[in-house]
């Protein structure tokens, strides 16, 4: 974590290399100085300070209130898309970023067959990227493993039979290296 600091009194500042739950963190501690000032501020008017005092106050508190609006304008540009109606920079996902693959909706999709003419092979384009599904059947002609590769991953489905009805079926999923 970026650890970048007001100058004039050190509150803490998010960084673009942070996570957003760290600088939300920083945010609250900032906002924790500011309403310490604010506290200070109205003891030293309760008590009749001199004019030095209360403009030193006075100082602290308006930096601490620009060091806020620098935070909360960068924080707007930088990390979100909107918020309270204020806008930030484009958000964009593609499918593979939400893991769910190509059931999200091919933009191409290719099937061979067996010599048997069952279904060997589907080529699916996602996201310009290509999921390539096996097929392979058992002795008596059912669908015995789909194996789907995808965007660096190979998920292997192994279906189950109980007295000749499908039943269920296990996936094993890895990282492809």
């Amino acid at each position: 974590m970026t650890d970048d600091r007001t100058p004039a009194l050190g509150l803490q500042l998010p960084h673009p290399q942070n996570l957003l739950e760290q600088d939300v963190l920083r945010l609250r501690a900032a906002f924790a100085s500011v309403d310490s000032a604010c506290d200070t501020l109205a003891a030293l008017i309760e008590g009749r300070v001199t004019d030095a005092e209360l403009a030193a106050a006075v100082a602290a508190l308006q930096g601490s209130i620009g060091n806020l609006n620098t935070t909360v304008a960068f924080l707007t540009a930088s990390k979100v898309g909107v918020v309270n109606g204020q806008p930030g920079p484009a958000v964009t996902l593609k499918p593979s970023h939400l893991g769910l693959g190509p059931a999200n909706g091919p933009s191409l999709q290719t099937i061979t067959r067996d010599g048997l003419g069952r279904i060997a092979t589907l080529s699916t384009t996602v996201g310009g990227q290509v999921a390539l599904q096996t097929l392979t059947y058992d002795a008596e002609g059912r669908l015995a493993t789909v194996v789907t590769v995808y965007d660096g991953r190979t998920r292997t489905e192994t279906l189950n039979y109980t007295g000749g009805a499908l039943s269920g079926l296990t996936a094993v999923e890895e990282i492809t290296p």
